[in-house]
């Protein structure tokens, strides 16, 4: 990141701060030293939010992935969050609440006050997504009267219903008209070099929001099968480069500038205590388990997703485990920075090319087979090319018979575990488990914890954070993390 950026971003921090205030020189609200919205361009603004995003992408990741079974043992002594520990969320709720979406909403307000129509766009495609994953994490969630500081301090909560048939339609929407509305004649109007993701191309946000807008179909397809329809004419103007060069994302520069991603994480906690390790289910799948879905048939992914060191072969950690038992003991597989995610420039991922293939391949299963077998290997293929794959390694993967079985013999299940594995260490499939309610019809060797707090159950939703209640008396009172949100009942 050029110094320029670094500056932009410490100056659009302050505004964190300073959003609420109040002009009272009483006010505990106001600070003094901080700078005031109309004291930073909006320029400066959007290298904040896209950072905050990638804060929120990164900590739901962080502690979410074990609900995914992407990860397991989670370090502590006692039950972990693969087993359904209530803990964990709270780093995203803060993230997202006092931190992003308040900052982005100022951007879409500039935006519109100032004549930078695509400013606003990003802006609402931004708040949506961070939206989108709030309200995927907790169900109902503060919107309609949140973002307003001071003036109201305790927001009622959303039901998740209407944030998602009310305002994420509102904010993709309008996202999209934004972004075809023409370019700004005056410079500072202008999306430029503070872009840190398309660096001012704005025909790739406007990809990104037909990317964002399918993903939000493809989530209400089960509410309302005619959004599978939607989501294919989204998907059909989303992002189309099947190099990974245009995914919605943030590239970690290799500075230390930007903390939110696993090689920080990696960085400042020593192996030895790090409990976290990738899991039997994601390693079995990749590592041609005899017993597994892909018996004999090696992922040539797995080597640039985990890190088996110089043990002999890939042993992933059984889901549930507690975390005082010895790694070495359990698994061989780790995120270090050799592989894709744990590299210090590894990039933090919104919405992907991939993704988009496999949201066509479900979209299509249902209809059109001949399509939706096209689109499944075009997921698996391009998640190889951008992870830096040899072409011959994957011809080898796609041409078996397990993967290229034809048209005919495609299942959904083949479409949602290869869009598992392309997307992994990213909360969207944890969405996409739930949509499914973890059938194993699906989810192929899928199992609960060895410990499992919710007993029988499988996990529907994140708890709120211990201290919102007393924050806010609205805050909804949910028996436990068993009740589904309204989007998978």
């Amino acid at each position: 990141m050029k110094f320029r950026n670094i500056k932009y971003l410490v100056l659009s921090m302050s505004l964190t701060v300073v959003a609420t205030s109040c002009n009272s020189l009483l006010d505990i609200n106001d600070d003094p030293e901080g700078l005031k919205p109309n004291q930073v361009a909006i320029s400066g603004l959007l290298p904040a939010n896209l950072q905050y995003t990638a804060n929120s992408y990164w900590n739901v990741g962080q502690y979410g992935n074990y609900y995914t079974q992407y990860f397991a043992g989670n370090s502590g002594q006692e039950a972990n969050i693969d087993s359904y520990n209530p803990y964990g969320f709270d780093n995203i709720w803060e993230s997202s609440y006092l931190k992003a979406m308040p900052n982005i909403k100022e951007m879409i307000t500039r935006g519109e006050k100032e004549g930078a129509p695509h400013y606003a766009g990003i802006g609402r495609l931004l708040m949506a997504l961070n939206l989108m994953q709030c309200t995927d994490i907790w169900g109902d969630v503060p919107y309609k009267e949140a973002f307003q500081g001071s003036a109201n301090l305790m927001p009622k909560y959303d039901t998740q219903q209407e944030v998602y048939t009310v305002h994420l339609k509102a904010l993709l929407d309008q996202a999209i008209v934004d972004l075809l509305k023409p370019n700004p004649t005056a410079a500072s109007q202008q999306v430029g070099t503070t872009d840190l993701v398309y660096g001012g191309k704005t025909d790739k946000w406007l990809k990104a929001a037909y990317a964002a807008r399918a993903r939000y179909y493809i989530h209400l397809s089960k509410k309302d099968p005619a959004n599978f329809a939607n989501a294919l004419a989204d998907a059909a103007k989303a992002i189309d480069n099947r190099t990974g060069a245009d995914d919605l994302q943030l590239k970690n520069p290799g500075d230390r500038t930007i903390s939110t991603s696993w090689y920080m994480y990696l960085s400042q906690t020593a192996a030895a205590s790090r409990a976290a390790r990738p899991s039997t289910y994601i390693v079995n799948l990749l590592n041609g388990d005899a017993a597994g879905v892909y018996p004999g048939l090696v992922d040539p992914r797995i080597s640039k997703l985990v890190d088996k060191g110089n043990a002999a072969s890939y042993v992933g950690r059984p889901v549930g485990s507690l975390g005082n038992q010895n790694n070495a003991n359990l698994t061989t597989c780790d995120i270090t920075a050799s592989t894709y995610y744990g590299a210090q420039t590894a990039v933090t991922p919104f919405v992907t090319y991939s993704e988009i293939q496999f949201i066509k391949a479900e979209a299509l299963f249902a209809t059109d087979k001949t399509l939706a077998y096209a689109a499944y290997l075009e997921g698996i293929r391009s998640n190889m090319v951008k992870l830096g794959v040899e072409t011959s390694s994957i011809d080898a993967y796609v041409n078996d018979p397990k993967i290229s079985k034809g048209d005919a013999n495609l299942t959904l299940s083949d479409i949602m575990l290869q869009k598992y594995i392309a997307l992994f260490l990213q909360m969207e499939s944890w969405t996409d488990m739930r949509r499914y309610q973890y059938d194993t019809n699906i989810y192929k060797g899928l199992q609960k914890p060895i410990k499992n707090l919710l007993g029988t159950e499988w996990v529907q939703r994140g708890n709120y954070p211990d201290n919102e209640p007393g924050r806010n008396v609205n805050v909804p009172k949910v028996a436990n993390q068993a009740v589904k949100i309204w989007l998978f009942q």
